[in-house]
């Protein structure tokens, strides 16, 4: 699993956003949206680690529910911007690219 680039990557994204959620002051102090993205871009990682452990069919649902959280962290960067002002067109860029690694790597796995 570490030899992922998906499962890397995605780590490395969860990182900025537990950064940018603590170091802007606005961002510290609103729970409710700093509980949900990070909780968002946490799904991302720990469905990716569940779904690698399982068969190809299992592990290609978990990586549909990784994309599906992706899309959630996205939405929140939106939010952010919206309410606080913050720009975070890197972060959903990357995390756009996130998830269309996360579709390429499944699609690449033969159908059953």
């Amino acid at each position: 699993m570490e030899k992922l680039i998906i499962y890397k990557k995605s780590r490395e994204l969860l990182k900025k956003i537990y950064l940018l959620t603590e170091h802007k002051e606005n961002m510290r102090k609103d729970y409710a949206l700093k509980d949900q993205i990070r909780r968002s871009a946490i799904s991302v990682v720990l469905n990716i680690a569940e779904g690698y452990g399982r068969g190809v069919k299992h592990f290609k649902n978990y990586l549909k529910i990784s994309v599906g959280s992706v899309n959630e962290v996205i939405a929140t960067l939106s939010i952010i911007e919206d309410i606080y002002q913050i720009n975070t067109m890197e972060l959903k860029n990357d995390y756009g690219i996130l998830a269309r690694q996360i579709s390429a790597f499944s699609n690449s796995f033969p159908t059953s």
